[in-house]
């Protein structure tokens, strides 16, 4: 997989609505269209990609890359 303008996301922390705490993205599924989420106690949840971003229920805590 090469490396393109989305992939910046992976190893970010994310706020989730619903959810306490933060999460870390894991991956991005491009074919599938998701994107993985790691909370606390290594769960891991699926969020569809792009519309959770697009949407605000994913909200990146993105660092100036």
């Amino acid at each position: 997989m090469a490396w393109s303008n989305e992939t910046y996301l992976i190893g970010e922390r994310v706020r989730v609505e619903g959810e306490k705490g933060w999460g870390v993205i894991t991956r991005i599924d491009f074919d599938r269209g998701l994107i993985y989420v790691l909370f606390k106690r290594m769960r891991e949840e699926a969020y569809p990609y792009p519309e959770a971003i697009e949407q605000g229920s994913l909200k990146p805590d993105v660092q100036k890359r």
